[in-house]
C-alpha cells in the first residue's frame, strides 16, 4: 500500500538458533489528482440591479488514492450574487501525499439594461419686453441606471438660464452607463 511497509524474515535452524533480516518497501504517490471545472458562464445582470445570482456545480477532485480534498481558492460560491464584469473561480484538489491540481472558470455578468432619463415638460414663454429672446431656467435631467457610473450630457439645445431665441429650441440629453448603454430624452 501507499507508504512504508517493513518486510521481516526469520530463519531458524534445527537447533533452534534464529536470525532475522528486514527491509522496507516504500510506495510513493507521485500522481497528481485531477479536477475539471465547469465551462465559463455568461449571464446578464438581473433586472434593476448590477449583479446576477449564478449557480453552478462545484467541481470535486479525484485521485488514484483516497483522501483527497477540494477547496475553492478564488471567486464566489455557487448561488452567490456575482457583480458585473468577470469573476474567476478557482478550485484546488489536494491528495493525501500533498499533490495538487487546479482548475478555473469565469462567470461574466453583463449589464445590458438601458439607463433611464426623463426630461421636463415642454416650456412655452413670451419674449422679454423689448427683446427678441427670453431667459429660461429649467431643471436639467439626470439619468439613472441599475449600475453606478452613469453620466448625463446635454447634446443639443441651450443650458438652463440661457437666453433662448424666439422659435422652438429642442434640448436633448443623453445618459450613458458604464457599459456604454445609453438613452436620450428631449423637450422644447
Amino acid at each position: 500500500p501507499l507508504g512504508v511497509t517493513t518486510n521481516t524474515f526469520q530463519v531458524t535452524d534445527a537447533s533452534g538458533n534464529t536470525a532475522t533480516c528486514s527491509f522496507t518497501v516504500t510506495v510513493n504517490d507521485l500522481q497528481n489528482p485531477t479536477i475539471t471545472c465547469p465551462a465559463n458562464i455568461s449571464v446578464s445582470a438581473s433586472v434593476g440591479v448590477c449583479n446576477a445570482v449564478v449557480s453552478y456545480t462545484a467541481p470535486v477532485g479525484a485521485d488514484n488514492c483516497p483522501s483527497q480534498s477540494t477547496a475553492q481558492t478564488a471567486g464566489l460560491a455557487s448561488g452567490a450574487s456575482f457583480p458585473t464584469g468577470v469573476t474567476t473561480n478557482t478550485f484546488r484538489v489536494t491528495d493525501g501525499s500533498g499533490n495538487t491540481a487546479t482548475c478555473s472558470f469565469t462567470v461574466t455578468v453583463s449589464d445590458n439594461q438601458l439607463p433611464t432619463i426623463t426630461c421636463p415638460a415642454n416650456i412655452s414663454v413670451t419674449v422679454t419686453p423689448g427683446l427678441c429672446n427670453a431667459t429660461v431656467s429649467y431643471t436639467a435631467p439626470v439619468g439613472a441606471d441599475n449600475c453606478p457610473g452613469q453620466t448625463t450630457t446635454q447634446t443639443a439645445g441651450l443650458a438652463s438660464g440661457a437666453s433662448f431665441p424666439t422659435g422652438v429650441t429642442t434640448n436633448t440629453f443623453r445618459v450613458t452607463d458604464a457599459s456604454a448603454n445609453s438613452a436620450t430624452c428631449s423637450f422644447t
